[in-house]
């Protein structure tokens, strides 16, 4: 026998011992990604309403649902519960813009910002007493705006140049491109004189998230905003009322809602920095993520918020620095809400001692070596992924609980605790 393949083979046995699991055992039966009714995964509100409907069945893509959302505005195609709930969400936002939109006046507002945008811009620029942003502020709050962007700018020539020329350049975890067809966040780039103000006004009346990648909603949230900037339309004027709330599954959620509709991008982004410096996170691995663009002003707000929770535990700098290489929405969403499940957890147990991250799962360590990981996936099979996991050198212990935002299949369920996980599932319900 080939010698680098026994050791491959040897080494693959042992660790299935390790788990708890024959080798035999570990690739028997092994299942695949099935289809299944919608009201498996999620709850029914967002499967239909007068809105949408969600097509059945819902085939499992890596251990996410892929939804189907079939809207009066389009088809959206998501992938996870995650983002089928943010989807669904801002169904009737879209539906007010449109109306909204519909109307003259709202008609003759955005025509009248047509090519004033830059005017104003210009004008903020040489005279920022004079922008929206900043009345009754004083002119310094602008200039620390300015100076953190300067300083920004320059932080990131200094790292590039350290990386080129030094062996002790900053090293990324290795993670994925994002999936092909995955819309893009919008780019703020900055937004030192609070351009974005009335963006801000718009998703809060609407009850959406301003940064929202919403390739539907955008674009008319864009519009909107364009016509209250510069065309002196409104949001107050518009909407008889405010759009339905939504339900937070995490307390700390809702802080970070009225956090980013209440304060420009720069601001959060300083706020954060500061935050995560205070916690003990390296400041270039915080440069990076500030730099990551799929951590929006609303999921790196959101990523601070569930670190603060967390932040006595040692090993906070490997979770930022995965969060920084993070590439893709439905990735962040998914570190994101592991991450609320874990911290949730902690607040309840108050033991654990640490964190590290196993790819893309934060695990959570406490005093006494139980280790706690948490997986935000909708439905759980027992596959050649999942074996490799519960296999993984780092997570053997003699204590395991496994958090299960969704839920896993009775085959999964089976040999994730012969390997001697205790499994808390449902965590969404």
């Amino acid at each position: 026998m080939n010698r680098p393949f026994a050791q491959k083979l040897l080494m693959t046995v042992g660790l299935a011992a390790i788990a708890g699991i024959s080798f035999a055992e570990s690739n028997s039966a092994l299942e695949i990604s099935p289809s299944l009714p919608g009201s498996q995964l999620v709850a029914p509100a967002s499967l239909s309403s007068p809105l949408h409907t969600v097509a059945e069945p819902i085939k499992i893509e890596g251990y996410l649902g892929r939804f189907i959302i079939e809207s009066r505005f389009g088809k959206f195609s998501v992938h996870g519960a995650n983002m089928l709930a943010v989807r669904v969400s801002e169904l009737q936002a879209i539906e007010e813009l449109k109306k909204v939109q519909s109307d003259k006046a709202f008609k003759d507002a955005l025509a009248e910002s047509a090519g004033k945008v830059g005017t104003l811009a210009k004008t903020a620029v040489t005279d920022p007493k004079k922008t929206a942003e900043n009345l009754g502020k004083g002119i310094g709050t602008v200039l620390g705006r300015v100076g953190y962007l300067a300083s920004s700018g320059a932080a990131y020539v200094e790292d590039k140049a350290v990386d080129l020329s030094s062996s002790n350049a900053y090293e990324k975890p290795k993670t994925k491109a994002a999936p092909a067809g995955e819309p893009e966040p919008p780019t703020f780039t900055g937004d030192p004189l609070g351009y974005n103000m009335a963006r801000r006004q718009w998703a809060k009346k609407l009850n959406i998230d301003p940064y929202t990648s919403n390739p539907v909603l955008r674009p008319l949230l864009d519009d909107a905003s364009a016509a209250t900037f510069a065309g002196n339309f409104g949001v107050s004027l518009t909407l008889g009322a405010v759009v339905a709330p939504l339900s937070y599954a995490y307390a700390f959620d809702d802080t970070v809602r009225q956090s980013v509709w209440n304060h420009p991008a720069i601001d959060l982004e300083k706020e954060n920095q500061t935050k995560l410096l205070a916690m003990g996170v390296n400041d270039r691995t915080v440069r990076e993520l500030l730099r990551n663009k799929w951590f929006t002003p609303t999921l790196q707000t959101a990523l601070v918020a569930r670190l603060e929770v967390l932040s006595k535990l040692k090993g906070l700098d490997g979770v930022v620095a995965m969060a920084a290489a993070t590439q893709g929405e439905v990735r962040a969403r998914f570190l994101l809400e592991s991450l609320a499940n874990l911290a949730v957890y902690h607040q309840k147990k108050e033991h654990l001692t640490q964190i590290q991250m196993s790819n893309l799962v934060p695990v959570g360590v406490a005093a006494d070596g139980e280790i706690v990981a948490s997986i935000a996936i909708d439905y759980g099979i027992w596959d050649k992924d999942a074996t490799a996991f519960v296999q993984r050198k780092e997570l053997n212990a003699p204590k395991k609980t496994l958090l299960v935002a969704g839920k896993l299949s009775p085959r999964a369920q089976q040999m994730v605790g012969k390997a001697g996980w205790t499994v808390v599932s449902g965590l969404r319900s």
